[in-house]
Protein backbone atom coordinates (compact mmCIF):
# COMPACT_ATOMS: atom_id res chain seq x y z
CA UNK A 1 0.00 0.00 0.00
CA UNK A 2 3.10 2.38 0.38
CA UNK A 3 4.75 1.58 -2.71
CA UNK A 4 1.29 3.41 -3.80
CA UNK A 5 1.19 6.48 -1.68
CA UNK A 6 4.78 7.49 -2.28
CA UNK A 7 4.13 7.50 -6.24
CA UNK A 8 1.11 8.96 -5.94
CA UNK A 9 2.55 11.95 -3.67
CA UNK A 10 5.33 12.59 -5.84
CA UNK A 11 2.69 12.47 -8.80
CA UNK A 12 0.55 15.35 -6.73
CA UNK A 13 3.90 17.03 -6.10
CA UNK A 14 4.52 16.96 -9.70
CA UNK A 15 1.10 18.35 -10.80
CA UNK A 16 1.17 21.49 -8.28
CA UNK A 17 4.76 22.74 -9.73
CA UNK A 18 3.59 22.97 -12.96
CA UNK A 19 0.59 25.45 -11.57
CA UNK A 20 3.47 27.56 -9.93
CA UNK A 21 3.72 29.92 -13.46
CA UNK A 22 1.17 32.63 -13.17
CA UNK A 23 0.90 34.72 -15.86
CA UNK A 24 -1.51 38.02 -16.14
CA UNK A 25 -3.56 39.93 -18.26
CA UNK A 26 -5.40 43.51 -17.70
CA UNK A 27 -8.95 43.64 -19.26
CA UNK A 28 -11.51 46.21 -19.31
CA UNK A 29 -15.42 45.93 -18.25
CA UNK A 30 -16.92 42.64 -17.83
CA UNK A 31 -14.22 39.60 -17.91
CA UNK A 32 -16.84 37.52 -20.05
CA UNK A 33 -15.17 34.97 -22.35
CA UNK A 34 -11.80 35.27 -21.28
CA UNK A 35 -12.32 34.12 -17.50
CA UNK A 36 -13.52 30.39 -19.83
CA UNK A 37 -10.43 30.75 -22.01
CA UNK A 38 -7.67 31.48 -19.13
CA UNK A 39 -9.37 28.17 -17.39
CA UNK A 40 -9.06 26.19 -20.76
CA UNK A 41 -5.61 26.82 -20.86
CA UNK A 42 -4.36 26.44 -17.04
CA UNK A 43 -6.19 22.89 -17.38
CA UNK A 44 -4.46 21.94 -21.06
CA UNK A 45 -1.25 23.85 -19.76
CA UNK A 46 -0.83 23.75 -15.95
CA UNK A 47 0.30 27.44 -16.50
CA UNK A 48 -2.14 29.81 -14.38
CA UNK A 49 -3.59 33.81 -16.03
CA UNK A 50 -4.90 35.84 -13.72
CA UNK A 51 -7.73 37.81 -15.42
CA UNK A 52 -7.49 41.61 -13.72
CA UNK A 53 -10.88 43.60 -14.04
CA UNK A 54 -9.90 47.12 -15.10
CA UNK A 55 -11.58 50.12 -16.02
CA UNK A 56 -14.55 49.91 -18.57
CA UNK A 57 -12.72 53.40 -20.24
CA UNK A 58 -10.38 52.41 -22.62
CA UNK A 59 -8.31 55.75 -21.52
CA UNK A 60 -8.03 54.17 -18.15
CA UNK A 61 -6.45 51.06 -19.02
CA UNK A 62 -4.14 52.69 -21.03
CA UNK A 63 -2.73 54.86 -18.39
CA UNK A 64 -3.04 51.19 -15.95
CA UNK A 65 -0.65 50.15 -18.64
CA UNK A 66 1.41 53.03 -19.29
CA UNK A 67 2.27 53.17 -15.06
CA UNK A 68 3.10 49.12 -15.16
CA UNK A 69 5.71 49.41 -18.52
CA UNK A 70 7.37 52.69 -17.82
CA UNK A 71 8.21 51.56 -14.28
CA UNK A 72 9.78 48.48 -16.17
CA UNK A 73 8.33 45.83 -14.02
CA UNK A 74 6.34 42.61 -14.06
CA UNK A 75 3.20 44.22 -14.19
CA UNK A 76 1.36 42.39 -16.98
CA UNK A 77 2.41 39.86 -18.69
CA UNK A 78 0.00 40.50 -21.54
CA UNK A 79 -0.58 43.52 -22.69
CA UNK A 80 -4.16 44.06 -24.18
CA UNK A 81 -4.14 47.17 -26.16
CA UNK A 82 -6.22 49.29 -28.66
CA UNK A 83 -4.84 49.74 -32.41
CA UNK A 84 -4.11 53.01 -31.74
CA UNK A 85 -1.61 52.61 -28.95
CA UNK A 86 0.37 50.60 -30.92
CA UNK A 87 3.19 53.52 -31.88
CA UNK A 88 3.46 54.70 -28.39
CA UNK A 89 3.77 51.19 -26.79
CA UNK A 90 5.73 49.71 -29.90
CA UNK A 91 8.11 53.33 -29.63
CA UNK A 92 9.16 53.02 -26.02
CA UNK A 93 10.17 49.41 -26.53
CA UNK A 94 7.52 48.37 -23.99
CA UNK A 95 6.53 45.23 -26.06
CA UNK A 96 8.80 42.58 -27.43
CA UNK A 97 8.33 41.62 -31.13
CA UNK A 98 6.15 38.32 -32.26
CA UNK A 99 9.26 37.39 -34.22
CA UNK A 100 10.89 36.22 -30.86
CA UNK A 101 8.52 33.38 -31.25
CA UNK A 102 7.13 33.02 -34.11
CA UNK A 103 7.70 34.02 -38.38
CA UNK A 104 5.28 36.70 -37.90
CA UNK A 105 3.74 36.69 -41.33
CA UNK A 106 3.84 32.94 -41.70
CA UNK A 107 1.81 32.77 -38.26
CA UNK A 108 -0.68 35.44 -39.02
CA UNK A 109 -1.36 33.47 -42.24
CA UNK A 110 -1.46 29.92 -41.29
CA UNK A 111 -4.19 30.95 -38.66
CA UNK A 112 -5.73 32.79 -41.43
CA UNK A 113 -6.42 36.08 -39.77
CA UNK A 114 -7.59 39.00 -41.54
CA UNK A 115 -4.76 40.88 -43.56
CA UNK A 116 -5.66 44.49 -42.56
CA UNK A 117 -5.75 43.50 -38.94
CA UNK A 118 -2.58 42.24 -38.80
CA UNK A 119 -1.07 45.43 -41.28
CA UNK A 120 -2.11 46.97 -38.02
CA UNK A 121 0.42 44.82 -35.71
CA UNK A 122 3.42 46.85 -37.33
CA UNK A 123 5.68 49.20 -36.51
CA UNK A 124 8.65 50.08 -38.00
CA UNK A 125 8.78 46.71 -40.02
CA UNK A 126 8.82 44.79 -36.89
CA UNK A 127 5.45 43.26 -35.73
CA UNK A 128 4.85 43.91 -32.12
CA UNK A 129 0.90 42.44 -31.86
CA UNK A 130 -1.47 39.71 -32.67
CA UNK A 131 -4.83 41.27 -33.66
CA UNK A 132 -7.42 39.48 -31.38
CA UNK A 133 -10.70 41.62 -32.33
CA UNK A 134 -11.36 43.06 -35.47
CA UNK A 135 -13.58 46.60 -35.67
CA UNK A 136 -14.71 48.72 -39.06
CA UNK A 137 -16.89 51.51 -39.08
CA UNK A 138 -20.28 50.96 -41.46
CA UNK A 139 -22.85 52.26 -42.58
CA UNK A 140 -26.45 51.74 -41.41
CA UNK A 141 -29.40 52.84 -43.66
CA UNK A 142 -33.13 52.86 -43.57
CA UNK A 143 -33.71 50.10 -46.18
CA UNK A 144 -37.56 50.44 -46.53
CA UNK A 145 -36.69 54.44 -46.77
CA UNK A 146 -34.14 54.29 -49.61
CA UNK A 147 -36.74 51.52 -51.34
CA UNK A 148 -39.81 54.17 -50.63
CA UNK A 149 -38.26 56.93 -52.77
CA UNK A 150 -35.97 54.92 -55.24
CA UNK A 151 -32.44 55.75 -53.73
CA UNK A 152 -29.71 52.99 -54.02
CA UNK A 153 -27.29 52.81 -51.17
CA UNK A 154 -24.96 55.90 -51.45
CA UNK A 155 -21.45 55.07 -52.91
CA UNK A 156 -19.60 58.42 -52.05
CA UNK A 157 -20.34 61.06 -49.18
CA UNK A 158 -22.03 63.42 -51.25
CA UNK A 159 -24.80 61.08 -52.65
CA UNK A 160 -25.08 60.49 -49.02
CA UNK A 161 -25.76 63.81 -48.27
CA UNK A 162 -27.78 64.84 -50.89
CA UNK A 163 -30.20 61.61 -50.62
CA UNK A 164 -30.05 62.06 -46.58
CA UNK A 165 -31.72 65.65 -47.01
CA UNK A 166 -33.98 64.89 -49.70
CA UNK A 167 -35.53 61.78 -47.94
CA UNK A 168 -35.61 63.96 -44.50
CA UNK A 169 -37.20 67.18 -46.28
CA UNK A 170 -40.07 64.73 -47.83
CA UNK A 171 -40.55 62.80 -44.34
CA UNK A 172 -40.98 65.91 -42.85
CA UNK A 173 -43.92 67.00 -44.94
CA UNK A 174 -45.40 64.11 -44.17
CA UNK A 175 -45.05 64.71 -40.63
CA UNK A 176 -41.96 62.06 -40.07
CA UNK A 177 -39.65 64.02 -37.75
CA UNK A 178 -36.63 62.41 -38.91
CA UNK A 179 -33.29 63.44 -39.59
CA UNK A 180 -30.83 62.93 -42.48
CA UNK A 181 -27.45 61.30 -41.02
CA UNK A 182 -26.51 61.15 -37.62
CA UNK A 183 -22.57 60.08 -36.38
CA UNK A 184 -19.81 60.56 -33.49
CA UNK A 185 -19.34 63.94 -33.70
CA UNK A 186 -18.05 65.10 -30.33
CA UNK A 187 -14.61 65.96 -29.51
CA UNK A 188 -13.38 62.27 -28.85
CA UNK A 189 -11.63 59.42 -30.49
CA UNK A 190 -14.99 58.43 -32.31
CA UNK A 191 -14.77 61.28 -34.31
CA UNK A 192 -11.28 60.99 -35.34
CA UNK A 193 -12.53 57.68 -36.77
CA UNK A 194 -15.27 59.47 -38.71
CA UNK A 195 -13.06 62.28 -39.80
CA UNK A 196 -10.03 59.62 -41.33
CA UNK A 197 -13.18 57.80 -43.37
CA UNK A 198 -14.51 61.02 -44.53
CA UNK A 199 -11.00 62.27 -45.57
CA UNK A 200 -9.82 58.95 -47.19
CA UNK A 201 -12.88 58.31 -48.42
CA UNK A 202 -12.83 61.43 -50.64
CA UNK A 203 -9.44 60.55 -51.80
CA UNK A 204 -6.90 61.98 -49.45
CA UNK A 205 -4.25 60.77 -46.76
CA UNK A 206 -3.81 62.77 -43.89
CA UNK A 207 0.25 61.72 -42.61
CA UNK A 208 2.46 59.18 -44.80
CA UNK A 209 6.49 58.60 -45.00
CA UNK A 210 9.05 60.22 -46.90
CA UNK A 211 12.43 58.96 -46.68
CA UNK A 212 11.92 57.54 -43.78
CA UNK A 213 10.19 60.59 -42.25
CA UNK A 214 6.34 61.38 -41.08
CA UNK A 215 5.46 64.17 -43.69
CA UNK A 216 1.56 65.78 -43.53
CA UNK A 217 0.48 64.68 -47.55
CA UNK A 218 -2.57 66.70 -48.05
CA UNK A 219 -2.94 69.93 -49.08
CA UNK A 220 -4.86 73.35 -47.16
CA UNK A 221 -7.50 73.29 -49.92
CA UNK A 222 -7.84 69.16 -50.11
CA UNK A 223 -8.69 69.81 -45.75
CA UNK A 224 -10.43 72.66 -46.44
CA UNK A 225 -13.35 70.64 -48.70
CA UNK A 226 -13.37 67.79 -45.87
CA UNK A 227 -13.50 69.94 -43.07
CA UNK A 228 -16.32 72.26 -45.30
CA UNK A 229 -18.25 68.52 -45.86
CA UNK A 230 -18.54 68.07 -42.16
CA UNK A 231 -19.57 72.07 -41.61
CA UNK A 232 -21.93 71.84 -44.55
CA UNK A 233 -23.99 68.78 -42.57
CA UNK A 234 -25.10 70.59 -40.01
CA UNK A 235 -25.51 74.16 -42.21
CA UNK A 236 -27.78 72.22 -44.26
CA UNK A 237 -29.66 70.44 -41.95
CA UNK A 238 -28.12 66.87 -42.95
CA UNK A 239 -27.47 66.35 -39.49
CA UNK A 240 -28.77 68.09 -36.84
CA UNK A 241 -26.77 70.05 -34.25
CA UNK A 242 -26.68 67.97 -31.81
CA UNK A 243 -24.60 65.58 -33.04
CA UNK A 244 -21.40 68.07 -31.56
CA UNK A 245 -22.51 65.58 -28.83
CA UNK A 246 -22.87 62.34 -30.01
CA UNK A 247 -20.80 59.30 -29.79
CA UNK A 248 -21.73 55.44 -30.77
CA UNK A 249 -24.55 55.29 -28.30
CA UNK A 250 -26.12 58.16 -28.90
CA UNK A 251 -25.68 57.73 -32.59
CA UNK A 252 -26.97 53.97 -32.51
CA UNK A 253 -30.21 54.92 -29.86
CA UNK A 254 -31.85 58.02 -32.78
CA UNK A 255 -30.86 55.74 -35.47
CA UNK A 256 -32.35 52.41 -33.58
CA UNK A 257 -35.40 54.78 -33.09
CA UNK A 258 -36.34 55.28 -36.39
CA UNK A 259 -34.97 58.95 -36.33
CA UNK A 260 -32.03 58.72 -38.67
CA UNK A 261 -32.18 57.88 -42.74
CA UNK A 262 -28.53 56.84 -42.05
CA UNK A 263 -26.23 56.53 -39.34
CA UNK A 264 -22.33 55.68 -39.28
CA UNK A 265 -21.34 52.73 -36.29
CA UNK A 266 -19.08 49.98 -35.49
CA UNK A 267 -20.92 46.37 -36.25
CA UNK A 268 -21.87 45.85 -32.54
CA UNK A 269 -25.35 47.69 -33.17
CA UNK A 270 -26.17 45.17 -35.46
CA UNK A 271 -26.95 42.28 -33.25
CA UNK A 272 -29.45 45.46 -31.37
CA UNK A 273 -31.29 46.49 -34.55
CA UNK A 274 -31.67 42.97 -35.75
CA UNK A 275 -33.67 42.04 -31.98
CA UNK A 276 -35.92 44.81 -32.28
CA UNK A 277 -39.21 44.19 -33.59
CA UNK A 278 -39.84 47.54 -35.07
CA UNK A 279 -36.76 47.79 -36.88
CA UNK A 280 -35.30 44.42 -37.75
CA UNK A 281 -36.81 45.07 -41.04
CA UNK A 282 -36.34 48.34 -41.89
CA UNK A 283 -32.62 48.48 -41.80
CA UNK A 284 -30.12 47.46 -43.91
CA UNK A 285 -25.87 47.68 -44.04
CA UNK A 286 -23.42 48.85 -46.18
CA UNK A 287 -19.76 49.24 -46.07
CA UNK A 288 -19.65 53.16 -46.02
CA UNK A 289 -19.22 55.62 -48.72
CA UNK A 290 -15.61 55.48 -50.64
CA UNK A 291 -14.86 52.19 -49.18
CA UNK A 292 -11.75 53.76 -46.49
CA UNK A 293 -13.85 52.70 -42.84
CA UNK A 294 -11.49 53.41 -40.37
CA UNK A 295 -9.64 50.19 -38.50
CA UNK A 296 -10.80 49.42 -34.99
CA UNK A 297 -9.86 46.53 -32.81
CA UNK A 298 -7.91 45.22 -30.22
CA UNK A 299 -4.55 42.88 -29.99
CA UNK A 300 -2.59 41.00 -27.54
CA UNK A 301 1.27 41.78 -27.33
CA UNK A 302 3.83 40.46 -24.33
CA UNK A 303 5.41 42.56 -22.56
CA UNK A 304 9.59 43.29 -22.30
CA UNK A 305 9.35 43.49 -19.01
CA UNK A 306 7.83 39.62 -18.44
CA UNK A 307 9.61 37.01 -16.64
CA UNK A 308 7.43 34.48 -18.32
CA UNK A 309 7.32 35.58 -21.95
CA UNK A 310 7.36 32.24 -23.79
CA UNK A 311 4.45 31.27 -20.94
CA UNK A 312 2.37 34.49 -22.13
CA UNK A 313 3.35 33.79 -25.92
CA UNK A 314 1.35 30.05 -25.43
CA UNK A 315 -1.64 32.28 -24.13
CA UNK A 316 -1.88 34.55 -27.01
CA UNK A 317 -1.62 31.73 -29.36
CA UNK A 318 -3.92 30.00 -26.99
CA UNK A 319 -6.56 32.60 -27.71
CA UNK A 320 -6.26 32.57 -31.79
CA UNK A 321 -6.52 29.14 -31.90
CA UNK A 322 -9.24 28.38 -29.08
CA UNK A 323 -10.54 31.33 -27.78
CA UNK A 324 -11.92 33.54 -30.43
CA UNK A 325 -15.43 32.03 -30.66
CA UNK A 326 -15.92 32.46 -26.94
CA UNK A 327 -15.07 35.39 -27.27
CA UNK A 328 -17.68 36.29 -29.85
CA UNK A 329 -20.10 34.53 -28.55
CA UNK A 330 -19.60 35.68 -24.58
CA UNK A 331 -18.90 39.29 -25.45
CA UNK A 332 -19.78 40.14 -28.89
CA UNK A 333 -16.47 40.58 -30.38
CA UNK A 334 -15.80 40.34 -34.22
CA UNK A 335 -13.15 37.66 -34.73
CA UNK A 336 -10.50 38.16 -36.68
CA UNK A 337 -9.63 34.68 -38.00
CA UNK A 338 -11.41 34.58 -41.30
CA UNK A 339 -12.48 30.90 -41.58
CA UNK A 340 -14.78 31.59 -38.65
CA UNK A 341 -17.19 33.33 -40.02
CA UNK A 342 -18.21 30.43 -41.70
CA UNK A 343 -18.61 29.12 -38.23
CA UNK A 344 -22.68 28.50 -38.17
CA UNK A 345 -22.62 29.18 -34.68
CA UNK A 346 -21.25 32.67 -35.16
CA UNK A 347 -22.75 33.41 -39.12
CA UNK A 348 -26.13 32.67 -38.05
CA UNK A 349 -26.21 35.24 -34.37
CA UNK A 350 -24.46 37.94 -37.22
CA UNK A 351 -26.52 39.02 -39.47
CA UNK A 352 -24.34 41.34 -42.30
CA UNK A 353 -21.27 39.38 -41.00
CA UNK A 354 -20.38 39.49 -45.31
CA UNK A 355 -20.72 43.32 -44.89
CA UNK A 356 -18.18 43.45 -41.94
CA UNK A 357 -15.84 41.32 -43.44
CA UNK A 358 -15.83 43.16 -46.57
CA UNK A 359 -15.49 46.24 -44.48
CA UNK A 360 -12.41 44.90 -42.16
CA UNK A 361 -10.79 43.81 -45.80
CA UNK A 362 -10.90 47.70 -46.94
CA UNK A 363 -10.12 49.20 -43.89
CA UNK A 364 -6.93 50.83 -42.96
CA UNK A 365 -5.70 52.17 -39.42
CA UNK A 366 -5.68 55.77 -37.93
CA UNK A 367 -1.66 57.33 -38.11
CA UNK A 368 0.40 54.46 -36.52
CA UNK A 369 2.68 57.29 -34.81
CA UNK A 370 4.54 57.32 -31.48
CA UNK A 371 2.90 60.73 -30.31
CA UNK A 372 -0.67 60.04 -32.09
CA UNK A 373 -2.38 60.80 -29.04
CA UNK A 374 -1.24 64.25 -29.77
CA UNK A 375 -2.05 64.07 -33.88
CA UNK A 376 -5.38 62.73 -32.23
CA UNK A 377 -6.25 65.45 -30.17
CA UNK A 378 -5.58 67.79 -32.49
CA UNK A 379 -7.61 66.65 -35.18
CA UNK A 380 -10.59 66.58 -32.60
CA UNK A 381 -9.95 70.22 -31.69
CA UNK A 382 -9.95 71.11 -34.92
CA UNK A 383 -13.24 69.18 -36.55
CA UNK A 384 -15.21 69.52 -33.30
CA UNK A 385 -14.68 73.11 -33.90
CA UNK A 386 -15.33 73.40 -37.60
CA UNK A 387 -18.69 71.08 -36.44
CA UNK A 388 -19.92 73.41 -33.61
CA UNK A 389 -19.41 76.93 -36.16
CA UNK A 390 -16.46 77.76 -33.86
CA UNK A 391 -13.58 78.06 -36.34
CA UNK A 392 -14.01 78.44 -40.12
CA UNK A 393 -13.09 75.74 -42.94
CA UNK A 394 -10.14 77.30 -44.42
CA UNK A 395 -8.73 78.48 -40.82
CA UNK A 396 -8.95 75.26 -39.12
CA UNK A 397 -7.30 73.65 -42.10
CA UNK A 398 -4.13 76.00 -42.02
CA UNK A 399 -3.89 75.61 -38.36
CA UNK A 400 -4.66 71.62 -38.03
CA UNK A 401 -1.65 71.22 -40.57
CA UNK A 402 0.45 73.38 -39.22
CA UNK A 403 0.47 72.18 -35.54
CA UNK A 404 0.38 68.26 -36.86
CA UNK A 405 3.42 69.14 -39.16
CA UNK A 406 5.32 70.32 -35.56
CA UNK A 407 4.20 66.97 -33.97
CA UNK A 408 5.84 64.44 -36.58
CA UNK A 409 8.84 66.58 -36.95
CA UNK A 410 9.77 66.63 -33.06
Amino acid sequence: MMKLIIPALILALIFSLSYSKTISILIGGSLDGWKEIADDFCKQTGIKVDVVQGPPSTDGREIMYSISLLTKTKGFDIVYLDVVWLGKFASASWLTPISNFVDPLKYFKENNLAESSFLASLYKDTFYTVPIKADAGILYYRKDLLEKYGYNVPQTWEELKNIALKIKEEERKQGNIIEGFVFQGKQYEGLVCDFYEVLRGMGYELIGQKEGKFVVKIKEDELEKVLQFFRSLIEEGVSPQSVVNYEEEESRIVFQQGKAVFARNWPYAIKMLAEDENMKDKFGVSVLPGKNPTLGGWALAVSKYSPNQKEAWMFIDFVVKNGLKTLFLKRGDIPTKIDLFQDPAINQKLPYYDVIMESIDFSKPRTIHPLYPRISNIIQIYVSGVLAGKIKPKEAAKKMINEIQKIISL
